[in-house]
């Protein structure tokens, strides 16, 4: 069922005009039934009743999948309570019964007489926040979860009316419904309504003039053409579902589901599984929660433990929970600030996931995932001889200075920073790849705790690649769909977009996401998905960046110039074919065989932008006036009637860099989140609000100016005028510590100014190399949440930390009887989380308490001499 809603907000209040409705006719599904809702003096009515005239009008009752017994009436309490038979709704049909004014049972009796409905839209914040609540209507919204921008139903939820009159109650009438909505299935690039009604063969209807925002002005004088245009928006939506999963499929929940369904089902052919349970336990190592005990609760990685599973065994376990600390975003930075008058090219990996995927080898589960142990020794390219080896370790580590591009990132300051050495910090979990790629650029790296996996192999010997089967299988179909459908066709698209977002469902929660479950009311995290996996995942972003950082090195190495690196591309003063001649270090092989035996195509290069000047100022943050030039906002919100990557928004954001003396004035209309729509407690309805905010377009710091080498570069505007700007080549960072003291100097600086001429850079300078401090003495707060990190994160194992019998509480008191603070609970779990390796001091300044503890008996101290509780 198709539905949609026109709305006019006026002072701040959003007036109903209608909702429409479209549906295939039940005795003919060549024709649509379409219904238009128009509500009086501006009155909104319950879901349940809109959609029960709906059920009448199309004659949805006489539906095979509805209870003989039901009629466009509903369904009498009589009728239930004679067909009672055994089980649940027998029982409750009885106690309803018993009791007509027993509301669980009644709901529970009305569930088997209910018409199902599949009620589809499109961006259904606007619409389905339209129908009225009440204390004695069910509130669906709490049922809704938002979901790639749409609002979902996980699971169905029950709307039942009736006419409480009469001995008997009367007639009830019973839905069930499942909500999708179509942003969450169209493909990136056409997720409008006149996009997919044009992929669907549907034309959306356009309103004339400026009635669009008049549309109560325009039910009043073209009500004939208010219907028609309305009604349009619901049979776009019902036809576009169709064309993609077919007539009467219900469409999983959003497209990435789908696109995970997917790989299951080629992946349980591959493995020769025939279950999903069994396809978990190859894929990923997990089974049922009942079926194990084997991880501590607390310790639990929230992505199985949110499905009620848990890690096969202690070994998978410890796996696991070391590939999602090593799980780290894409390699976002800026290496060459400033104005670039030069032809530059923007260069990007082709499919760059999906080709990294396909080398990511599966790991044996059954037989013990875990090949070898490394503790405490520096790694050697034994340890990782290939970049596809399945390694996880917790490391520190020291690149020569001659190396342009570390490749062992640190998380700080809410980001990924790549210094030269793991100085003033414990170390960094890092994957395979990057470790691989490190040590053949000469780094010393010194593994504290690391992990070879042990890959699965093929009962012909050869390596299992599962991910690589499901993305050539997806790969080609959409070379088929784009052979019967065309370049560019919703078909081809649609399988484009599933290959796209295999890998971020099998990062799904990987690295803890919360989102608003209106049904708890409370932030709580999402799950995993159906392919979720930390050794995939983590190795998977690992090689994009391993591919990019080792690229940007040999372009280095050779007088090359990187400007600008964002996830998978970069920006450079090399063509195309001069990038494709590097070997990566021997990385570029694999790549080309992942790339012949997805595509039959061994290229892994591609331009896509090219311009001759380039303004490159952060992270995320360049723009070229040329209309095939890049043009990237940094978060900066378009002037309202302005296109994107139009000549105008390139103007206006090439304006805003050079010429801003602060952060940048950024006021945008939001609409509120669904958090806010769905709260049980001062409930917001869909009406946009004003957000007043200054965003700064200052370079990001993440690696280290090169004060000597840079130079101010005038930049003309489209006035004729010119701007200084200044223009520098960077570093990396000796330490985490220099890069974040850096840049919260530079958040200082934008509080009243900028970083946008060489005299602001000066004056960052002077403060940053004069107002360095010195640690005498090492807090012992920070050695003790040290410690606890440590354990936390399977660095260290200590005793009394790791046994099962204590409580936490316990655990803590201890602690606190060695004299160096406390630790709460939320202490406790927040250790746990990646990001606060960056806080992690040394192992060697954790002494001597560290190995005293881990020398204790469980319960007992051993309290060094010199120090002791007080």
């Amino acid at each position: 069922m198709g539905f949609d809603t026109e709305f006019t907000t006026l002072g701040g209040v959003r007036n109903v005009d209608s909702w429409q409705f479209a549906t295939p006719d039940l005795s003919d599904p060549t024709l649509m039934v379409q219904v238009v809702i128009l509500p009086l003096n501006g009155r909104r009515v319950g879901m349940h009743t809109a959609l029960w005239e709906v059920v009448r009008a199309a004659s949805l009752w006489q539906s095979p999948l509805v209870r003989d017994g039901v009629d466009d009436r509903g369904v009498r309490r009589s009728t239930v309570l004679e067909r009672a038979g055994a089980g649940p709704s027998g029982d409750a049909a009885r106690a309803w019964a018993a009791d007509p004014r027993d509301w669980e049972a009644r709901a529970s009796a009305l569930a088997p007489w209910r018409v199902p409905i599949v009620l589809a839209c499109h961006f259904g914040a606007a619409d389905l926040t339209t129908f009225r609540g009440g204390g004695r209507v069910t509130d669906h919204l709490t049922r809704l979860t938002s979901a790639a921008g749409g609002l979902v139903t996980l699971l169905p939820f029950r709307l039942q009316n009736g006419d409480q009159r009469g001995d008997d109650y009367g007639w009830w009438r019973s839905l069930s419904v499942t909500v999708r909505d179509t942003m969450t299935h169209a493909p990136a690039g056409q997720r409008t309504l006149a996009a997919i009604g044009a992929a669907a063969g549907i034309e959306k209807l356009e309103v004339p003039g400026d009635w669009i925002s008049r549309m109560t002005e325009y039910r009043q004088h073209h009500l004939s053409e208010f219907l028609d245009y309305g009604v349009n928006d619901a049979e776009i939506v019902v036809e576009f579902l169709a064309r993609i999963w077919g007539e009467g499929v219900l469409p999983p929940v959003t497209l990435g589901g789908g696109a995970a369904a997917s790989l299951v089902a080629s992946g349980s052919d591959y493995f020769g599984v025939t279950t999903p349970k069994e396809f978990r336990l190859a894929f990923s190592g997990l089974v049922e929660e009942e079926a194990v005990d084997v991880v501590e609760e607390g310790d639990e990685l929230t992505f199985y433990a949110k499905r009620g599973r848990a890690p096969v065994d202690g070994a998978a376990a410890q796996l696991s929970k070391a590939f999602a600390s090593a799980y780290h975003g894409g390699l976002n930075a800026c290496p060459s600030p400033g104005y670039y008058p030069i032809r530059t090219i923007d260069i990007d990996a082709k499919n760059a996931y999906p080709t990294a995927m396909a080398l990511v080898p599966d790991l044996d589960w059954e037989t013990g995932c875990i090949e070898n142990v490394i503790h405490e020794r520096q790694l050697t390219p034994d340890d990782v001889p290939e970049p596809t080896s399945s390694f996880v370790g917790f490391v520190s580590f020291d690149f020569p200075e001659s190396v342009t591009y570390p490749t062992l990132p640190i998380v700080g300051d809410g980001t990924l920073i790549y210094p030269r050495t793991s100085e003033g910090v414990a170390g960094t979990w890092v994957c395979g790849p990057e470790l691989w790629l490190a040590l053949k650029l000469g780094a010393t790296v010194f593994c504290q705790i690391g992990f070879a996996g042990r890959a699965a192999r093929r009962f012909d010997g050869s390596l299992s690649l599962s991910l690589r089967h499901g993305v050539r299988q997806l790969i080609e179909d959409r070379a088929t769909a784009k052979r019967l459908f065309g370049k560019g066709s919703l078909e081809e698209q649609t399988l484009k977009t599933s290959v796209n977002t295999i890998y971020g469902k099998t990062a799904q929660d990987v690295a803890e996401q919360r989102s608003w479950d209106a049904y708890k009311q409370e932030m709580d995290n999402v799950g995993g998905s159906a392919i979720s996996s930390p050794s995939h995942a983590a190795t998977t972003t690992s090689l994009v960046r391993a591919q990019l950082l080792a690229t940007m090195n040999q372009i280095a190495e050779r007088g090359g110039q990187v400007f600008s690196v964002t996830t998978d591309g970069f920006i450079t003063d090399w063509t195309v074919s001069d990038v494709e001649a590097l070997d990566l270090y021997g990385l570029a092989g694999h790549l080309r065989e992942a790339r012949t035996a997805l595509t039959g195509d061994p290229t892994i290069w591609e331009a896509k932008h090219e311009q001759d000047d380039l303004v490159n100022f952060t992270t995320r943050g360049n723009v070229s006036l040329l209309p095939n030039g890049v043009c990237a906002h940094n978060g900066l919100k378009r002037s309202d009637g302005i296109a994107a990557d139009s000549r105008e928004d390139r103007e206006e954001l090439l304006a805003n860099v050079v010429t801003r003396e602060g952060r940048v004035e950024n006021a945008y209309r939001r609409f509120p989140s669904f958090q806010e729509l769905s709260k049980k407690e001062r409930r917001k309805d869909f009406i946009p609000s004003t957000v007043e905010r200054a965003v700064s377009m200052d370079f990001d710091l993440k690696r280290r100016p090169l004060m000597a080498s840079m130079v101010p570069e005038a930049v003309p505007l489209p006035d004729g005028s010119t701007h200084e700007m200044a223009t520098f080549p960077t570093a990396p960072w000796e330490s985490i510590e220099d890069c974040l003291r850096a840049r919260a100097i530079a958040r200082e600086i934008a509080n009243t100014g900028c970083l946008r001429i060489v005299d602001e850079w000066r004056e960052w300078h002077v403060r940053f190399a004069h107002g360095r401090g010195h640690r005498i003495v090492t807090p012992r707060r920070a050695v003790l949440m040290s410690i606890v990190m440590a354990h936390r994160q399977g660095i260290v194992t200590i005793p009394t930390l790791a046994a099962r019998e204590l409580s936490v509480a316990e655990r803590l008191e201890w602690l606190a009887r060695w004299g160096l603070g406390t630790v709460s609970e939320g202490d406790w779990k927040n250790a746990r989380r990646p990001e606060r390796t960056s806080q992690m001091l040394p192992l060697s300044e954790l002494e001597p308490w560290l190995s005293q503890m881990m020398t204790s008996g469980i319960g007992s101290l051993n309290l060094p001499a010199s120090g002791g509780a007080s």
